[in-house]
């Protein structure tokens, strides 16, 4: 069926939607504009059969967009080629009949500038004001076209095999088009246009995708140039254009196209302000900001929100007859809203249909009846007749479409385009596929299926009686636990905020707005005149901005630091009105130039056009690592950004280099922008401020059932398991195979680690990563105790002494001091200066605080020992509090200064089609001996190694979940998706370079390649360049290696370093294979992959394929070099690196 045609093709290849655009931007053509150009420059019309609907001929659009966007880059011509958009006539389901319904331009409905960013166009109205006298009128005036196509099916099919292919023949039908006596061809020409003329007209058989035309075309420029006499334009038409098919549906340019057609301004202004008055959304609470140049989007699935609502398309009139086993009754519907609304926690629904309003009626009261649904909970968009009549019926089908496109979960019709392009909206707004592809339910359909596991974790109706009665304990159960007597003394403020906490844990994080309410309110509230914004993807940045608001402290500021993710950004002109007001960003770079995922909504918002901070103070700390292309973009152009928008900075930009020194950056600048606040302020330092602590701590006592064990977000979530999981709530996954792949011999260990994930709906492709909460050694815990001589066991809460903080806690609270130090706080990092500046005062020993506070300071003397005594020497914080024995910081204060432990993240090395019950890992096991003699471990493959130790010893490396294997057995995983993929087409050739464990992705690539293969579809070349130290000790998964090379379905190349006397690398191999390499990746398309270390191989790979580029493609180096960024923009070279 076409829908599932449909839905099958998003599902294996959603992410070309979020592929990052070059800027490659087109004139837009008007009467003016393209009047000087109309010399070298052809035309290419065309229609669609005028009773196809509204939709599908937007479908149509992006095939020719595609055709002319490959006339444009055909290596034998340099023409420019224009499409000329044909005007929207009377669509049989638009049934205003009082309104215009012929000739419309798409104006009315697209933003021309937004198209022209991917290909010229021009509207079909400005293409006969370029061509006619501006002497005759242009009503009346004729253009002629040389040559018109009606395009046909062959009349005898396909065949037995598809093959692409054209032929002028007979028409199969009688054509729109006829000869007159002057022996010009008239006709339909969008409508039966008399202005309109062709010299000559043919019906042209065709089959097979839509730049099958090209070579055609291509040809005929040479005749349509011979015969351009005055009377022509070089111009050529193809009628029935909905004869040819896609090119690469699905693909980089496929997307390009569809992001191109943005609706006009004044379809999107009305969608939002009915979905603001109605629906309680707008972009930024709901994350769907989308920036005005489509060509610098940097969206990813899962990144939208959406309403608080269901979006739902249902189509009857025509369906009715046409579909009836597939069209709901309404009162089927009606139950379909109720048991969506229920299992969502939403209230609000808003339909797009075509459904009269007594029909709407009718389902509204059925929802009344089935789920006491009101009516003015169910909405419809019915504009009035003034704005009708300007907006028309195409106007009012895209304010549905743009409503329903934003809401928190979508439903469409069976086979709809109007679904479908709905669809493509949300892809493009970056919702989740869960919250997409689904659709309402014939009569005959049973729509009360075990429902997704993402989405939910049991099954119910909406008349379950038993799931009532269980929300009715639970209830119950909330009401005694808020209003039961206290069990101790404590003041009810902290016991509220650790009851609070609880809730906070649960992971619904990103309203968009706090839910405490507006950010400003609360400063103006509590007296701040400075916020603290943060984007962290480590937690590095977040330290930061804690550690910039307690520096105010020092100047008599109090500072707010907040996660901009939590915040209604727009509120940013509000702090004007705080007198002497501030707002700071820490802003990490993370992946190729990306803003991390707490700051990607404001990031996009901030690039819209219509912002507004004038007379903002503001100042920018960048956080970036410069052995990467876009070193601190998202620090550089939210500082430019908001100086354009009429901001004032109050400190120039600050940049740290993680691949230098950023704690040294980050120390220096801070130096300096403090210095510039007072100058601007006229503040005085305040030497008491910097020592007062962030949090305080409530030792207890606290009931069993509310103190955390490790839990990352809910309390008791690893107890009871329930999705969705995230970074919030990760999965608590059974290892069930562990084996080391590197050779007894080998000093060095890797392993190779097998999750199961069958009792979950996780879904993962090739190219994603997995994400695993670590634990820290135990030994390393009870090191900390014994030091400190602290009960471990002990059970306390960290809370806020700012009751108006965003942040209430450093880490899950209450919990014992051994589970924080196990689960939540990273003790075999290097502490920072700050950290050292704040424990010296603890040191008893006038020596050890000297040295501590000497690190803890800025001078050039404190910076050559810091470096000495704690980087050069790899000293954590364990090692310090054993070298310096009168140390004794309270572990509480400890707690608070030590940074979180964050995820660690792994390329996943398996296939979902191959292996869809599980995700497998492969990582080197970090060991090494220190400067002191100390072994250092790296903390998450530590973790890996004692577990295949534990089941070594035991004989469990098929480890099942029994009496003899059983628990610590699992992991805590969350899924992180990735635009490391493969490409759209099987038969696209693939390039991957990875040395070591960079060989991981690619095992997935291999092994989903060769399941392709096996299916009997046509895979393209298949190439590795893999590198490892010695073939008998360090060669990973050579067995498995060389069983897809047997099957034809890898081409491998092996570069061992030392096997031999002169090291061998794998870039020694691509430039041996330079040649070969060039036609793969210019004559055949092929797309490169890299995975491994950033600083080294990756720099040398890409320095490589440049001068593959030169010597090959005979290029100059600045060609060159824009050839491979090229490359990278449109998604045919990816790195998945590490620094």
């Amino acid at each position: 069926m076409l829908f599932f045609a449909f839905l099958l093709l998003f599902i294996f290849q959603p992410a070309y939607s979020l592929i990052d655009d070059d800027n490659n931007n087109h004139q837009q053509c008007t009467k003016d504009s393209c009047a000087s150009i109309t010399s070298s420059t052809y035309y290419v019309l065309y229609d669609v059969n005028h009773g196809e609907g509204f939709n599908l001929r937007r479908d149509v659009y992006i095939r020719m967009a595609n055709l002319i966007h490959t006339l444009r880059e055909h290596k034998s011509t340099d023409s420019n080629w224009v499409l000329v958009l044909p005007p929207w006539g009377p669509l049989y389901h638009w049934f205003s009949h009082n309104l215009p319904r012929t000739q419309l331009e798409w104006s009315h409905f697209f933003d021309i500038k937004s198209l022209s960013r991917f290909i010229p166009v021009i509207e079909f109205e400005d293409f006969l004001q370029l061509f006619t006298s501006s002497s005759s009128s242009s009503s009346t005036s004729q253009i002629t076209i040389p040559y018109v196509y009606t395009l046909q099916h062959f009349s005898e099919g396909w065949g037995e095999h598809f093959e692409e292919k054209l032929e002028i023949r007979k028409c199969n039908e009688e054509p729109m088009y006829e000869k007159r006596n002057d022996n010009y061809y008239y006709g339909w020409f969008f409508g039966y246009n008399d202005r309109v003329r062709a010299r000559q007209f043919q019906c042209l058989s065709a089959q097979g995708f839509v730049t099958v035309l090209v070579d055609f075309l291509i040809q005929n420029i040479t005749w349509l140039d011979d015969r351009n006499k005055k009377q022509f334009v070089k111009s050529i038409m193809f009628d029935r254009a909905e004869t040819l098919l896609h090119v690469d549906y699905g693909g980089y340019n496929y997307w390009r196209a569809r992001r191109s057609m943005r609706y006009a301004k004044q379809l999107v202004d009305l969608g939002n302000r009915f979905r603001a008055d109605y629906l309680n959304s707008t972009d930024l609470i709901d994350r769907t900001v989308l920036i005005d140049d489509w060509t610098k989007m940097k969206r990813h699935h899962s990144q939208a929100m959406g309403g608080p609502y269901i979006g739902i398309h249902l189509r009857r009139r025509d369906y009715i007859k046409a579909r009836p086993g597939y069209v709901p009754s309404l009162e089927h519907a009606a139950r379909q809203v109720c048991h969506h609304l229920n299992r969502l926690n939403l209230s609000l629904t808003f339909i797009a249909t075509d459904a009269d309003e007594n029909e709407i009626d009718t389902l509204r009261q059925h929802a009344h009846q089935l789920c006491e649904i009101s009516s003015n909970q169910i909405y419809t968009y019915r504009p009035n007749e003034k704005v009708l009549e300007k907006i028309l019926d195409g106007g009012k089908a895209i304010v549905d479409q743009w409503i329903c496109a934003h809401a928190r979960y979508f439903i469409g019709s069976y086979e709809s385009t109007f679904s479908f392009r709905i669809q493509e909206d949300r892809e493009i707004l970056g919702f989740e596929q869960d919250s997409t592809f689904n659709r309402l339910c014939g009569d005959h359909e049973d729509f009360s299926f075990s429902l997704n596991m993402e989405l939910l974790s049991f099954q119910f109706t909406t008349f379950d009686i038993t799931i009532s009665i269980v929300l009715l304990i639970i209830a119950l159960i909330a009401v005694y636990w808020f209003q039961r007597e206290p069990s101790s003394s404590k003041s009810d403020d902290i016991k509220q905020t650790i009851r609070n906490f609880r809730i906070d844990n649960v992971g619904v994080k990103g309203t968009g707005a706090s839910q405490e309410g507006s950010f400003v309110d609360r400063m103006i509230h509590s007296n701040k005149k400075m916020v603290v914004f943060y984007g962290s993807q480590t937690g590095t940045a977040e330290d930061f901005a804690q550690r910039i608001a307690k520096q105010a402290k020092r100047y008599g500021i109090s500072a707010a630091v907040c996660d901009p993710e939590e915040c209604d950004m727009e509120e940013l002109k509000r702090l004007i009105a705080i007198d002497k007001h501030l707002a700071l960003f820490c802003l990490a770079t993370y992946g190729e130039g990306d803003p991390t995922d707490n700051a990607q909504e404001f990031y996009e918002w901030l690039r819209g056009d219509e912002r507004d901070l004038t007379d903002l103070h503001y100042a920018v700390f960048g956080l970036g690592n410069k052995t990467y292309e876009h070193y601190n973009a998202v620090g550089k152009l939210v500082d430019k950004r908001i100086a354009e928008l009429g901001g004032v900075r109050v400190c120039e930009l600050g940049l740290g280099d993680d691949d230098g020194n950023v704690e040294d950056d980050f120390m220096a600048w801070t130096t300096i922008f403090w210095q510039n606040v007072c100058h601007k302020y006229e503040l005085v330092i305040n030497t008491d401020g910097a020592s007062m602590r962030q949090y305080k701590l409530v030792p207890g006592p606290f009931s069993v059932d509310s103190v955390f064990t490790g839990e990352i977000g809910r309390l008791k979530s690893y107890e009871k398991q329930k999705p969705p999981y995230d970074a919030r709530n990760p999965y608590l996954a059974p290892v069930t195979k562990s084996r080391e792949l590197f050779q007894k011999d080998c000093l060095r260990s890797c392993l190779h680690l097998e999750l199961d994930i069958s009792a979950t709906n996780i879904k993962y492709e090739v190219g994603y990563h997995v994400a695993v909460f670590p634990s820290n050694d135990v030994t390393l815990v009870n090191r900390v105790g014994e030091l400190l001589d602290v009960n471990l066991d002990e059970i306390i809460a960290l809370v806020n002494v700012d009751e108006d903080a965003q942040k209430k806690f450093p880490f899950p609270c209450p919990c014992s001091y051994r589970t924080a130090l196990t689960y939540y706080l990273d003790l075999t990092s290097m502490p920072n200066t700050q950290i050292l500046k704040e424990i010296a005062q603890y040191a008893t020993d006038e020596n050890d605080k000297t040295l501590l506070t000497l690190m803890g300071s800025y001078s050039e003397d404190g910076k050559i020992k810091y470096k000495e005594w704690i980087l050069d020497s790899c000293r954590s914080i364990v090692a310090i509090l054993e070298d310096l024995s009168s140390l004794k910081p309270p572990l509480d204060h400890l707690c608070e200064l030590l940074p979180r432990l964050h995820p660690r993240y792994y390329s996943i090395s398996s296939s979902a089609k191959v292996h869809p019950t599980s995700i497998h890992i492969t990582a080197v096991i970090v060991h090494f001996e220190t400067p002191t003699k100390r072994v250092a471990k790296g903390v998450a493959t530590n973790c890996f190694k004692e577990l295949y130790m534990r089941h070594q010893a035991i004989g469990c490396a098929q480890h099942k979940e029994d009496d003899t294997c059983h628990l610590p057995n699992r992991l805590p995983i969350f899924i992180r998706k990735s635009s490391f993929r493969l490409p759209f087409r099987f038969q696209t050739p693939i390039i991957m370079i990875g040395p070591g464990t960079g060989l991981a992705p690619f095992r997935g690539f291999i092994q989903e390649r060769h399941f392709f293969k096996t299916q009997g579809k046509p895979v393209g070349e298949t190439i590795l360049y893999y590198g490892c130290r010695n073939r008998a000790e360090d060669y990973l998964y050579e067995e498995e290696l060389n069983y897809f090379i047997k099957e034809n379905a890898l081409e491998l190349h092996v570069a061992f370093s030392r096997d031999q006397e002169e090291k061998i690398y794998v870039t020694h191999l691509l430039k041996d294979h330079g040649a070969k390499l060039w036609k793969l990746i210019k004559e055949d398309n092929a797309s490169i992959y890299v995975c491994g270390d950033a600083k080294n191989m990756a720099r040398d790979v890409h320095s490589i394929l440049i001068d593959i580029a030169q010597t090959y493609g005979n290029m100059t180096l600045e060609r060159a070099t824009a050839f491979i960024k090229d490359l990278t923009q449109k998604d045919r070279y990816s790195q998945d690196v590490w620094s």
